[in-house]
């Protein structure tokens, strides 16, 4: 029955692999180099985020992801950097990404609200780590004889909108698709995606904040995903939220700012799907630093 549980599970993640082939995070919301290139400098200052996640514990096969990034203003804080590495590993598939991107913001009316376009420019290796397979039957078969590495160029492009209090952003992960026909006949294609996702936050009281957020996943090859954030600010430091992903789990988010510099977040998922049955849910731990020189400077708590 294990065995079948396994192939079951790996045919699940090459179907996954090849309607979606983006990495999926729950912390999304404050990870926004994740999702759109032109968040990249949307603060007055550089920060990083060092993330890892630990997909349906105890299935075999499962996923495993990380993820770091940082971004910043420069030019007078009209412009944006960003950096971003990602690594997944899927059964006997390790995918990394690897990219830079650079934004540019104009002001738009006259409540302060800014508008930034980013592109996003790196390059994708994914192998199939044969060495791996255990139990192999044929071993002088010449598939098995050594591992297949492939190198795609990968590029994006985003549009993203924002005020003090809220945001909406429009990102398009691999712009220029790539067949897999044509990359040495293996799955290591490139698939046009689109995300929509946005947020805005409400004051209820002096030490309460709310904020509600969307996200909306489309790939033409697979149902459309969406998610839907709730999340509650206690005292400027303490966020707590939960998230509703459609037909896949619900999520339980904890984020604490440990000092004006210092983030440290959680989050765990639980499976409403059928695969429930054979793992322990998702587990993601988040680090987050702002290279903030003049704290005095900072009026507003670090919304997204």
């Amino acid at each position: 029955m294990k065995r079948i549980i396994t192939i079951i599970g790996l045919l699940t993640f090459a179907v996954s692999g090849y309607a979606q082939q983006e990495i999926q995070i729950s912390q999304y919301m404050f990870n926004g180099m994740f999702l759109n290139p032109a968040y990249a400098g949307t603060h007055d200052y550089w920060s990083g985020s060092l993330l890892y996640r630990n997909q349906w514990v105890s299935f075999p096969g499962a996923p495993k992801t990380g993820l770091l990034s940082i971004d910043g203003p420069i030019k007078d804080k009209n412009m944006g950097l960003g950096f971003m590495a990602t690594t997944e590993k899927i059964g006997l598939t390790q995918v990394t990404d690897v990219s830079a991107a650079y934004s540019y913001r104009i002001k738009v009316g006259s409540k302060g609200g800014q508008l930034s376009f980013g592109l996003r420019a790196g390059v994708r290796n994914q192998t199939f780590n044969i060495s791996d397979l255990q139990n192999i039957t044929d071993p002088g078969d010449p598939l098995y004889n050594a591992n297949q590495s492939v190198w795609t160029p990968k590029f994006d492009f985003g549009v993203y909108y924002y005020t003090t209090r809220g945001y909406l952003g429009l990102s398009v992960p691999s712009v220029v698709t790539i067949d897999s026909r044509k990359v040495d006949n293996t799955d290591a294609g490139l698939r046009r995606h689109f995300f929509l996702n946005g947020g805005y936050v409400f004051k209820l009281s002096n030490t309460v904040d709310f904020k509600p957020s969307f996200l909306v996943k489309y790939e033409p090859s697979a149902p459309i995903s969406a998610d839907i954030n709730a999340h509650f600010l206690f005292n400027e430091r303490l966020w707590l939220g939960a998230s509703y992903r459609h037909n896949a789990a619900v999520v339980g988010m904890v984020e604490f700012q440990v000092s004006p510099k210092l983030r440290i977040g959680y989050a765990f998922d639980y499976t409403t799907s059928g695969i429930r049955t054979y793992q322990s849910g998702s587990h993601e731990i988040m680090l987050g630093y702002d290279f903030i020189q003049q704290l005095t400077k900072i009026k507003n708590p670090r919304y997204f």
